[in-house]
Order: structure tokens, then sequence, then C-alpha cells
């Protein structure tokens, strides 16, 4: 039996196989390393029926029968109907998504419609996977049964769960599912275990994008922190050209082809040719003759300049370099506590990546040390290589492995619940930065906003925001509860995470005499349908319930009021600038607000995060005072001398005394968070982030 690694991409995937920790890719039929994630219905003409054809055969399908041709499908898993982004996906491919389900359906995930079947995208996903299994069994010369698959850091749960499903389907036994950043870390740390590194790994690709902060040492790798942008790729990059091909064509014919979906999909190879010769020449030009139904036959001879398409995409990037910076103010870190900035995914071969990053870090830690388009995937065989494989299914990692991966949850994961008036509130119960799988379940204590319900409902979300409705929905829990079963008690809600940051949920309810009503174990349900207005299911200690209709705007609220709070706590210790572009920032959320300018009201909100976070001493002092309730008494008398010598040391001007404060307070920082998630400091001088054990957990 044999483990591959397979790096289960947006635009392509990649398997490979590591032998005593020695990785290589392995060739598909087409002797080819990269396999496009791409799904066909091929039918030979003269025949009744066709079938289902994978990676580079389907892409030559797509030109023909654009319309049973799926691409992209990893932006669909774990979806629902009535998800802005899954319409946006829908526009760009000429592929059709199912008709919706009426909306009280038990199953509200997308499905696609290929070949005159429906199928879901873990079908999809799983033929893709398939493939691959067959390619490397038919490279290897026998047969593979388990294998690591990869997904993006900040895949959500029930992305996460959708991934196993499909390597599940496609005839495999997933042993782990492991993040494509700390994948491509594994992949870098090969021959480097003497040193002492903490990378930012910058993983850009076809359709999703994942910033980690890792430490590795010793062959232990800890995940420090992670942000990323599930909606943001090659892709996007590429529908920026198709933009430009449009607007050429409708400007020479009386022509607009951007009405006509198969046209998209036939642009988009012509698209992504142009996309990557700009990375290594300044112009291009994009030759492409095609027949248009109602004009016959269009000779495109467009020029296209690297000057334009990073324009064009210039505000993407700068985003994510946005999201790099968030990721170092989180950790409180700087560009030189990171000794590598590792490249990940095809979309880092643009020149404008790179400066964007040099201009941060400097171009010596701009590392390309393993194949970008490969290293997530010998990551993952590296990870493959660490399990001793047993008949039966009784696989566990070998005896006296070297390899040890400290894993960290992106985001929040918790309920709605009821606090005071706020019928929509986000009650975390994992939160953001815990290390999986968990040592033991978190708990939390909850009152149903109705007694005597006769279904007891607890919808899970996913995210940061305060306000519920605003988070992703993963899915809910629903337990039938004995008629007339006295709910006036209190409910215990335990989540668990195994090592695949898969869910289990536990609810155990004790009635007032001590007796034990209810105590039972549920994995999470991902397809129930996400109402436009719903009763809270748990309350505070006042058990007030209610409806909430779903707001962009409300969204706004809670992140206004912590600019506000912010520029009249720490406003003075602002440069004047940062100060008046974060006042001008919630001078135009509130106004967005009023006048339903989502578009403004977002960007100014994103302005408002990386003010609060990212503004030097005054940031420092808001986390500090921010982590004080998180402290043991000690830790917070310390904390508070320290942030009040700081203040009186900022008065007097900076100083050789003012900068070691500043490192004062940063120290306690990071002992109260390590204490928090039972860590301690690597050894040496390390005043950065929530840093790990190296040596052992």
């Amino acid at each position: 039996m044999r483990a591959i690694g397979i790096d289960l991409g947006t635009t392509n995937s990649v398997a490979a196989i590591a032998d005593r920790g020695r990785p290589r890719a392995l060739t598909n039929r087409d002797n080819e390393v990269l396999t496009p994630s791409v799904v066909s219905y091929y039918k030979q003409r003269g025949k009744d029926a066709g079938e289902m054809v994978v990676g580079r055969q389907a892409i030559n399908n797509a030109v023909r029968d654009p319309a049973n041709t799926v691409f992209s499908i990893k932006r669909l898993m774990g979806r629902q109907y009535g998800d802005r982004r899954v319409d946006e996906v829908q526009k760009r491919y000429g592929f059709q998504l199912a008709t919706a389900p009426n909306p009280d359906a038990e199953d509200q995930g997308v499905k696609v419609q290929i070949g005159g079947k429906t199928h879901t995208p873990v079908e999809i996903s799983a033929m893709v996977l398939k493939q691959i299994k067959a390619d490397a069994e038919r490279a290897l010369g026998e047969e593979v049964t388990h294998a690591v698959i990869t997904v993006p850091a900040y895949f959500e749960e029930r992305q996460r769960h959708a991934t196993a499903e499909a390597g599940k389907a496609a005839g495999l036994t997933v042993l782990e599912i492991i993040d494509e950043p700390t994948a491509a870390a594994l992949a870098f740390g090969l021959g480097k275990e003497d040193q002492q590194h903490r990378v930012l790994v910058y993983d850009l690709g076809g359709g999703t994008f994942d910033i980690s902060l890792i430490q590795m040492y010793n062959n232990n790798y800890a995940v420090l922190e992670i942000q990323g942008d599930n909606w943001l790729g090659g892709d996007d990059f590429d529908q920026k050209v198709v933009g430009h091909m449009t607007e050429w064509i409708s400007d020479n014919y009386p022509v607009d082809p951007s009405k006509r979906p198969g046209f998209l999909m036939r642009a988009k190879p012509e698209a992504e040719k142009a996309k990557k010769a700009l990375s290594v020449q300044q112009r291009t030009e994009v030759l492409w003759a095609f027949n248009e139904p109602d004009h016959g036959m269009i000779d495109m001879q467009m020029e296209l300049t690297r000057e334009q398409f990073e324009d064009d995409i210039r505000d993407m990037l700068e985003s994510t370099i946005g999201l790099v910076q968030t990721a170092l103010k989180n950790q409180t870190l700087g560009p030189d506590d990171i000794t590598a900035v590792l490249l990940v995914g095809g979309s880092t071969a643009i020149p404008l990546v790179r400066s964007l990053l040099a201009e941060v870090f400097g171009e010596n830690k701009i590392r390309v040390d393993v194949n970008p388009m490969e290293c997530v995937a010998l990551g993952a065989a590296v990870r493959a290589d660490t399990y001793d494989l047993q008949p039966g299914g009784a696989d566990k990692e070998k005896e006296g492995t070297a390899i040890a991966v400290h894993h960290v949850t992106p985001m929040h994961l918790g309920i709605n619940s009821v606090k005071g008036e706020d019928v929509d509130h986000f009650e975390p119960i994992i939160e953001k930065g815990t290390p999986y799988p968990l040592d033991e379940p978190k708990k939390k204590i909850f009152r149903p906003s109705e007694a005597n319900t006769k279904i007891l409902r607890i919808p899970v979300y996913e995210g940061l925001n305060a306000q519920a409705s605003l988070n992703e929905l993963q899915g809910d829990i629903e337990i039938p509860l004995a008629i007339g079963l006295d709910l006036s008690q209190d409910i215990e809600i335990s989540f668990d995470y195994n090592r695949n940051r898969v869910l289990t949920m536990r609810v155990r309810i004790v009635g007032k005499d001590g007796k034990v009503i209810l105590d039972k174990e549920h994995a999470l349900a991902h397809s129930r349908p996400r109402p436009k207005s719903r009763t809270a299911p748990a309350a505070g200690a006042d058990g007030k319930g209610g409806t909430i209709d779903q707001d962009w705007r409300e969204g706004l609220i809670p992140t206004i009021r912590m600019g506000k709070h912010f520029v009249e706590g720490y406003g003075d210790y602002m440069l004047d600038e940062d100060r008046r572009e974060l006042q001008d920032a919630i001078a135009q959320a509130e106004k967005a607000s009023k006048d339903n300018d989502e578009a403004t009201g977002k960007r100014a909100a994103l302005v408002i995060d990386n003010k609060v976070m990212g503004s030097g001493l005054a940031s420092l002092m808001y986390i500090a005072e921010s982590v004080m309730s998180k402290a043991n008494a000690k830790q917070a008398r310390v904390l508070a001398q320290a942030i009040a010598a700081l203040r009186q040391a900022h008065a007097q001007g900076p100083n050789e005394q003012f900068e070691k404060l500043v490192q004062d307070v940063r120290v306690v920082i990071a002992d109260i968070i390590s204490a928090k998630i039972d860590t301690v400091p690597a050894v040496g001088p390390d005043y950065g982030g929530r840093v790990r054990t190296l040596e052992s957990r």
C-alpha cells in the first residue's frame, strides 16, 4: 500500500510520493506534472452516450462544449445557493448550476448541471481525485490507497469536510487534510533541519490566497498565524485580461461577446497565456481567431502591456499585502522578524507580486527554494510518508517520526446566541489561533431562547464578525426533544476538532434535580438552508430571544465602534496622518451605511481594521490593554505597570528607555497569549507572537 500527497488545486492539481522523506512529483498520463482541475462531458459524434473526462482532455473538450465543462469547482466546495460569490463563478464559465431547491429544503448545497445530470462539487472533485489516483498508480506501477490532501489554510470547516468526502468518494483513505502553506513549509524545510526559521508563506494560487506564519526548527513546524481570502487568485487576474479581449472585440466588431458564456470559456485559456507571457516580457499580442455565430470569423490581434495588466490587478495584490501586514501585527511581529518569505502558487510568478513583497521584506528574503507549482504536493507527500499504513484502516504515525506539525485555527467557530438586546450575537467556542487537534473539547453554557420547544436547533458559524449572521454558516445540529421537556435550565455545548479540523459537537442538558436529561454527540449537518430571518437558538442569562433580518450594514457597527474607541483612547499615540486617515474612514463608513453603499462601506471597514492593528505604538497599547483581561493577576499587574511607564516615556520623547519598554510590553503580551493557548516561548530572545516550543508539545 502506498500513500501519496495531493495538492487539489483550483486550476491545477499535483500528486507526489516520498520515499524516506525525499519527495518527487508524479507525472500523469499526458507525461505532465500538472493535471488541470477540469471535468468535461465528452461525447463522440454518432454515439448515444458520452463519458466524463478530466484534465487536459477536458480542457480540449471545453472549446467545443463549454456548457458541459466545469472549471474552478474548488470555489464551489461547501457552498450554498444564494451565495453571491457562487453567482460570480457561474457568470465566468459556460456550465450551469442546477435549479435551486425550495428554500425550506434540507439540502441547499450548490450543484452543477453537466452531461444532462446533476452533480455536487464533491462529486466533481472526486472525479479529479480519481484520475489523479489512477495516474499515480500508473506512474508507480502499484496500487495507491491512501493520501494526504491539501486545502487552503483559510478554508472553512464545511469546505474541509467536503474535501475529505471527495477523497473518500474517489476511493482513497484520507490520512490527513493539511493546509497548503504548511505543506509548502514542509517541502521548504527539507535539508534545513538544523536551521531555525520564521517563515511567511505567501500562497497565491488559481482561486485562493493564503498567508501562514510558521516557525520551524529541528523538524518541528508551528503555525503561528493564518490570514487569507478564499475568493482571490489567478482566475480573477485572467478575468481582467478577458475584459480587455471583450472590449477589443466590441470596438472592432458589431458583437458583444460578454453575453455569450461560451465565449468566456474559450477566452480564458487565451487570457491565461497572455498573463504568463507578461510575467517574462513587457508586452504580448493576443492572436486568436474564432467563429462567432451571429457574425462569422473574428480575427483578434490585440496588444497588451505588462503596465496595463499590473494596473488592472494592483488593487487585488495590494489587498494581499494588507493581509500580510495584518498577520504580522496580530503576532506583534515586524518584517525583520521574518527570516524567509516563501512563494507558493503559479500566480506568484507575476513580477508585481515579488516587487510588492520586496518593498516590505527586502529582496534577499524572497525565496523560491522549491518549485511554487509543486511544493504543496511535495510537502503533502512528506507528511504522508510519516504514516504507517495498516490493513483494516488502523493507520498511525510511524514510531519515531521526525516531523511534527502544530496547527492553529484561522477563525473563530461558534454559535448564534443572545446577549442583552442583541439576538444576533456571535459567541465563539473555539477561538482563532487555537491549536488542534484539541486536547479536550471546548465548552460553553447557554440557555435556549424558547422553553418547551420540540426541536433544539443550533446553527454553527465560522468567522471573525461579532454579528453571527455576517459570518459563514457551516451548518447546524437539530436535536429532537421530548414533548413538554422543560428547557429552562442551562445547556452545555462542546466542540471538538480532530487532526483534520473536522468538528464534532456534543450537547448535554442536566435537569435541576441533577439528572442528565440529554447527553448526545453529533456531527455537523452541512447543507441546511440559511434563512433570511430566523429565531436565535440560544440565549444568555436573560433568556431573551427574537428574530433578525440580515443587512450588510449591521456588520459595520462594531467596526465603526472599534475605530471610534481606538481614536478616543489611543489617538494621541498615532501619527497625525494615520489618525486623519482613520477618522476619514470612520466618516466614510458611517456615510456608506446611510447611503447603502456596500462597496465603499467594506473598503472603509478594511481601512479601519488596518489602522487599528497597524498604527505602531497606539496599536501595541491597544493590544496590550485588550489582552489584560486574559492575564493572570501577576501578568496583569506587570502589564499595567509597563503600559503606565510607556505612556510616561512617550511624553518625554523617544529614547533608549522608551525602546526597552516597548520590548517589555511585547514580551508580556507574548507570555499572556502563550499561556492562554498552552504554549511557551522558544529558546532565545524572541519578542514576537505566539511562539510555541519547537522541541516538543
